[in-house]
């Protein structure tokens, strides 16, 4: 079907006068009469009854011409569908992070800002993050670890301080800080193989010259402080862990003298796809979420 064609029909339909219609579809008049007979011949039939310079609808056109506005409504339709689709579309982020205890206080305050904003969150290992953000899956990651790949941006933000977390009965629980080997014999509480606190946990006992003892492993945070505290294991605190999820806890945190035991946590994108513009403020918001936060923990 020629929507041109149907155009056409309509502005004729509308003015009944050839010479008006083509001035309206800044046309000549000859072209527009063409048009109309090319359509009328692959009808088969005539829209319009002819009197010398008259042209008047007749009943096969009136009917048609009812068809026609209903297929330009719906075309109206459809394009405001697909508008609103599109709206809502670009509204939607799509982020992986790998520390999700954060989420709550940063989501809320960006929603507050962009109230239509709307989120698809996952938890990821480093290299799925990175697999994710090579085939356009997610927008953004918020990572503790850096990530490098061809055409991925990492923009770190926090360097973190990592603390011991054991729980009050421990020998060493009134200490204020330790060599890290000092606990080498001590069990561990970490996260299963593949997450970035395990690759952390083993990465600083590493460097203390010993591999840990893994009494407990699983996927929930809360989880993991909860068991320190009735004296199961003990497990590395992270300061953006630590300030949002431990307070309610007793359990004593340890500064480590050596090795130093720091994190880093920052963003990655895919520096050759275009964002959205929802992409684009929630990516700075978060920068400046983190940012605000590293200046919190420097004061503490």
């Amino acid at each position: 079907m020629d929507l041109l064609q149907l155009k056409y029909f309509q502005e004729v339909a509308k003015h009944q006068h050839l010479t008006k219609a083509a001035q309206e579809l800044n046309v000549s008049q000859p072209a527009l009469s063409k048009m109309i007979s090319k359509l009328e011949q692959r009808l088969g039939y005539q829209l319009f009854d002819r009197t010398g310079r008259q042209i008047r609808l007749n009943n096969l056109g009136e009917a048609y011409l009812k068809i026609v506005e209903n297929v330009f409504l719906e075309l109206q339709k459809g394009e405001k569908e697909l508008a609103f689709l599109t709206e809502k579309q670009n509204e939607l982020i799509s982020v992986a992070v790998t520390i999700p205890t954060i989420l709550p206080q940063l989501l809320g305050g960006f929603l507050e800002h962009r109230p239509k904003a709307r989120f698809r969150q996952y938890q990821a290992f480093a290299d799925r993050m990175k697999t994710q953000l090579e085939t356009g899956e997610i927008d953004v990651g918020i990572s503790t670890f850096p990530i490098e790949g061809n055409n991925i941006e990492w923009y770190p933000i926090i360097e973190e301080e990592v603390l011991l977390a054991v729980p009050l009965s421990h020998p060493l629980a009134e200490r204020k800080s330790i060599y890290l080997h000092e606990v080498e014999n001590d069990p561990f509480i970490v996260m299963p193989p593949g997450y970035g606190f395990r690759q952390m946990t083993e990465n600083f006992c590493a460097e203390a010259g010993f591999y840990p003892d893994f009494a407990f492993e699983g996927d929930e945070t809360g989880v993991t402080y909860e068991l320190v505290e009735k004296g199961l294991g003990i497990a590395f605190s992270p300061s953006m862990i630590r300030s949002q999820r431990l307070s309610s806890l007793k359990l004593a945190e340890l500064n480590i003298i050596e090795p130093k035991c720091t994190r880093s946590v920052g963003l990655i994108w895919h520096k050759e796809r275009t964002q959205t513009k929802t992409a684009q403020e929630f990516i700075a918001y978060t920068i400046e979420f983190l940012e605000k936060a590293k200046t919190s923990f420097e004061k503490q």
